[in-house]
């Protein structure tokens, strides 16, 4: 990943760019798929959430997590990871 200058939004050939495509297709609530693709293979990574309580719950920490803070935070500080 350190040969990566930037990040676009669609499929890219340039060595310097890291590709994410994002898409946002009905009814799923929400799959997530991280995928790294070479000339030798693919690997890829697929989370699929099936209701949208999680999403739910984790604002819910948030916000428990940032009241009387001030400033930006991570979900990475919330979780305590």
């Amino acid at each position: 990943i350190e040969r990566k200058e930037t990040w676009v939004n669609h499929e890219s050939k340039t060595p310097a760019e890291l590709s994410i495509i994002s898409e946002r297709t009905d009814p799923a609530p929400g799959t997530h798929k991280v995928k790294y693709s070479s000339v030798v293979d693919d690997i890829e990574i697929t989370h699929t959430a099936h209701n949208r309580q999680g999403f739910a719950t984790g604002a819910v920490l948030a916000a428990e997590f940032i009241k009387g803070k001030h400033g930006i935070f991570t979900m990475k500080e919330v979780l305590g990871f």
